[in-house]
């Protein structure tokens, strides 16, 4: 493994445990109690985590790191795919803003990785 790959894992590690921490913030209370269920939280927190190591995964594809750093080009066009896939995910967070916080959160973020593995599947077909 090259210390980009390395760095890049370590990367995924760190973000899916921090988003995994946002993910049981965002679980939905109870309607009788109130409270959140610890299984509802640990269910946000896991769906959140694998959310993030998908998103990573779709985007070491994208920019080809298994066979070294990818060219400037490259990069370029992944990082417009992922602002693309950004913008898709603010008009899902806009076009649901009526609903509860924590299903308006979960189809932003499947907004977000659906438009990234698009990203993912255009840059196969194009390499």
């Amino acid at each position: 493994m090259t210390d980009t790959q390395i760095l890049f894992i370590g990367f995924g590690l760190m973000a899916a445990a921090i988003l995994a921490v946002v993910g049981s913030q965002l679980a939905p209370a109870d309607t009788n109690t109130g409270l959140v269920p610890v299984t509802s939280r640990w269910n946000w927190a896991a769906g959140a985590a694998f959310a993030t190591v998908v998103n990573l995964g779709l985007l070491f594809q994208s920019l080809d790191l298994g066979h070294g750093l990818p060219s400037g080009t490259r990069a370029g066009w992944v990082g417009l795919g992922v602002m693309c896939a950004v913008f898709a995910a603010l008009v899902a967070y806009v076009v649901h803003s009526g609903e509860a916080r924590g299903l308006r959160w979960r189809k932003t973020g499947i907004a977000f990785s659906a438009a990234m593995a698009v990203i993912a599947v255009v840059e196969m077909v194009v390499s």
